[in-house]
């Protein structure tokens, strides 16, 4: 039996970026760590494998992060086996052993691998797959590990609802009979308010009765009665549950049914907050609460807290070989709704992963990322001159920081200050203030960050209903994530997965970005053929249909010149559904949140 791999939308040929995996908590105290890869198992089962398919470009110069120790002839096989071992298990992570990079760099990019100079070497359910995964969760020479299977990874429910979630897909890889399991399982974080606590941590099912609005986060792991496995998570994101329903081709949305400034005050928190746009479904369900309630909603989400993460990821270069590593790291997106964390927080625990070194490494690359990713400005010449010599092993005094060690040093000495923080403040308020809001708010917001982490969340709430924010005219490009996002929401009618994030975030990164490049990217979305786009003669209503797609796509109903100007283009010969949906997508006032 093994773990299920989601079938990909293929963009182009740009390389994937992974996102992290919401897995790692400070592990259990009554548990012991997960396996680690075991180097017996490596010498005698997967090194065949190494040498047959990575050698040849990963031995001696230019063979990138993954260097294998060079040729020794002074050494026996079984030797030069266990040093390539110490190489090799850097690139395992035995908390999320199916996400270890040693696995996905090997895979088939259409089965959920990394991009790979060298290509893919195997595919899912095949012998290779299973021996490189049975190795990287821990697997010895005589016992195969167990793992955690759920059949889905998020859950919604109402508050008061009871909730059950299935632990008995786990699996032995040694056994068939699954009777002898053993179960644990963790409440990883819950909404300050709540009181939720796991009452059987033994039970092959968890069931509870979430109290409160918010995320809630278990992670379950099994053993075997030799090795307790890596765990696994599952999220209950609990509010006003929103029924999914798809509009068909040519169908109307219903969105009309809204007022405009409900639609709009709704797309405004939907596209700053989570950075995309709501679904017809969501809209229609949403669109009439409070804007209190509204706002109080999104922020337990832990959508939130994995929009925000990848947005600062993905900005810092942590993605491909960068990814985060640290524990503290790949759990930031679960932390974020369920403890309120500030904005420089958020960014330092990205910042002092390993991963941040390794894509800016010491000298002028790492100058240039703490003033402009982290200080929001450009370095100095001193700035620069003294990077090259601390990365030289000189321990100097840092111009506006003081005396230091060595790069790391430095770099934990500018996260603690100040000026980080209060440009991270500022990098967070942007996202829903113009630059003149900003400098009035940051300082109370600074103050309500020193208050405690429930006193911040309520400042953001403060902010978010506003009058002022809710009315904003200004229009402001999205960014490339947003965008993104929003077209698999309006084109596709889903949320992305994070490989598809990641193909087309590659894609647009190669086409330099800009208008040119998400033209492209609608395009090459349409062509997919996922996108359910309608026949001329499944829309019976045509000025209807389109005034729901500019409401779909641009929150508003079209005027009377447009929908004159879109209905000839519908009707033309060489015009169609098609082009009109692609117009709307590529034009200027879509690419604005």
């Amino acid at each position: 039996m093994r773990r299920p791999s989601p079938l990909l939308l293929i963009v182009t040929g740009a390389a994937l970026l992974l996102a992290p995996a919401v897995l790692a908590k400070p592990r259990d105290k009554f548990l012991p760590p997960p396996p680690a890869p075991d180097r017996d198992f490596y010498v005698k089962k997967v090194a065949p494998f190494i040498e047959a398919h990575c050698i040849e470009c990963h031995r001696g110069e230019g063979a990138g992060a993954f260097r294998l120790p060079d040729d020794d002839p002074g050494l026996s096989l079984e030797r030069s086996r266990r040093a390539d071992f110490e190489r090799v298990r850097a690139f395992i992570n035995r908390n999320v052993p199916w996400e270890s990079r040693l696995l996905l760099k090997v895979m088939e990019p259409g089965e959920g691998g990394d991009p790979h100079v060298g290509g893919a070497f195997v595919k899912v359910e095949t012998d290779e797959h299973d021996l490189l995964l049975d190795f990287v969760s821990g697997a010895t020479l005589t016992n195969l590990p167990p793992e955690v299977w759920f059949e889905k990874s998020e859950v919604r429910a109402k508050p008061k609802q009871e909730v059950i979630i299935d632990g008995r897909g786990s699996f032995d890889r040694d056994r068939d009979d699954m009777e002898n399991l053993a179960y644990w399982w963790e409440l990883y974080s819950r909404p300050a308010e709540s009181r939720v606590s796991v009452q059987d941590r033994r039970a092959s099912r968890l069931t509870f009765s979430p109290d409160t609005g918010g995320s809630y986060v278990f992670r379950l792991r099994v053993s075997d009665g030799k090795v307790w496995s890596a765990p696994r998570a599952v999220t209950v994101e609990v509010f006003d549950r929103v029924r999914v329903v798809r509009t068909k081709p040519g169908g109307i949305s219903g969105l009309d049914k809204l007022e405009e400034d409900q639609l709009r005050r709704l797309r405004r928190v939907y596209l700053d907050v989570l950075g995309r746009s709501p679904t017809p479904s969501e809209a229609l369900a949403e669109g009439r609460r409070s804007i209190k309630s509204l706002v109080k909603n999104i922020l337990l989400r832990a959508e939130m807290g994995r929009a925000w993460v990848e947005e600062i990821g993905i900005r810092f270069g942590l993605y491909d070989d960068f990814r985060v590593s640290s524990e503290e790291a790949i759990d930031l997106a679960l932390r974020v709704p369920a403890e309120n964390l500030a904005p420089h927080v958020v960014e330092a625990t990205l910042a002092r992963d390993p991963s941040f070194l390794r894509r800016h490494p010491p000298g002028r690359p790492l100058a240039r990322a703490i003033a402009g990713l982290l200080l929001g400005r450009e370095p100095t010449t001193a700035e620069e001159l003294a990077a090259i010599a601390l990365a030289a092993g000189q321990a100097l005094d840092m111009p506006g920081v003081g005396p230091v060690l060595d790069s790391r040093d430095w770099l934990a000495k500018v996260l603690a200050g100040k000026a980080f923080r209060r440009a991270a403040m500022k990098r967070r308020l942007g996202r829903f203030l113009d630059s003149g809001g900003v400098g009035k708010h940051i300082g109370h917001a600074l103050r309500a960050v020193e208050d405690g982490n429930k006193a911040w969340r309520e400042y953001l709430e403060g902010v978010l209903i506003d009058q002022r924010y809710l009315e904003r005219k200004q229009l402001r490009a999205k960014e490339t994530v947003t965008f993104l996002r929003c077209l698999f929401i309006d084109l596709l009618e889903r949320k992305p997965t994070d490989r598809e994030m990641a193909a087309l975030v590659r894609a647009v990164e190669a086409m330099q970005g800009g208008s040119a490049a998400f033209a492209a990217v609608v395009r090459i979305m349409i062509d997919s053929g996922d996108a359910p786009l309608p026949l001329l003669v499944d829309i019976y209503d045509a000025p209807r249909w389109l005034t729901d797609r500019f409401l779909r796509y641009l929150g508003r109903r079209p005027k009377s010149a447009e929908l004159k100007a879109y209905g000839q283009v519908l009707l033309h010969p060489q015009g169609g559904p098609e082009l009109v949906i692609q117009a709307l997508l590529t034009g200027s006032e879509y690419a604005c949140r």
